[in-house]
């Protein structure tokens, strides 16, 4: 092998080196993304059902409110 097929040998090795350390960069950061996007889809699910939780318990005392006169009395 001469000298040049040398080099040229060793660029394509660092090359590929270089591209599979950024590939495992990449899955590294979409697998951070995919968890994160779970965890916040996760929460938001949650959220969402303590919001429903709470309008209904808003809603149920409203109507319990507007039940009552000002002097406290019963309509």
């Amino acid at each position: 092998m001469t000298n040049l097929e040398q080099e040229l040998l060793n660029a394509f090795e660092q090359l590929q080196h270089d591209y599979e350390q950024q590939q495992k960069t990449w899955q590294s950061a979409y697998d951070n993304l995919q968890t994160m996007f779970e965890t916040t889809r996760r929460d938001n699910a949650a959220l969402s059902k303590q919001v429903e939780r709470l309008s209904n318990q808003v809603n149920d005392l409203s109507e319990k409110v507007s039940r009552w006169t000002p002097e406290g009395k019963r309509r």
